[in-house]
């Protein structure tokens, strides 16, 4: 079977939680703004605390530091809830189909099929379809969300250098 053929049936599991994965998507996005405006407001309490400076901008300034620092908390644990909670039905889903067509087979091809491999297919499988569902496509959208997030801060701060550090891209993508 195709690879396109066996992601086209994963994604009938994953279909009717897709307004699911739009919500953790907008609350990834509202995570990774914490991973680019974090080092911006240390940066900026760092350039406030040298000399001169009022304490009551100093306390505000790490005041808003705090309130970002929470709503990027309080993000990653609503996406971590909710794409629990759909690994576990799609989980679900996935071990009720898989047990009808077992329950479907005739007992010759059970006889057939070694007891083994069948209970590691049977439980082993659906885990880890669940867990690329929940945890490794997450993870590689959530990462190349905050390298183009990074790079429009970098390119924000000082394009120049940005442009430099570039260069060497194609190069470390080489090796």
């Amino acid at each position: 079977m195709p690879d396109s053929e066996i992601v086209k049936r994963l994604l009938v599991y994953a279909k009717p939680y897709r307004k699911k994965f739009v919500l953790v998507f907008f609350v990834m996005l509202v995570a990774n703004v914490y991973s680019v405006v974090s080092p911006l407001v240390i940066g900026h309490i760092e350039e406030t605390v040298v000399g001169d400076f009022e304490l009551s901008y100093l306390f505000r300034i790490v005041l808003v530091y705090v309130c970002i620092l929470l709503v990027s908390l309080l993000c990653t644990y609503i996406q971590a809830m909710v794409l629990q909670q759909v690994g576990q039905k799609i989980l679900s889903a996935m071990r009720e189909d898989v047990f009808t067509h077992i329950e479907s087979l005739s007992h010759e091809q059970l006889n057939n099929i070694p007891v083994g491999k069948l209970v590691t297919r049977v439980s082993n499988d659906p885990n880890a379809i669940s867990f690329m569902f929940t945890n490794i496509l997450v993870t590689l959208i959530q990462n190349v969300m905050v390298v183009v997030a990074v790079l429009g801060a970098m390119l924000m701060l000082n394009y120049m250098f940005t442009l430099m550090v570039l260069c060497f891209v194609p190069f470390v993508v080489l090796f």
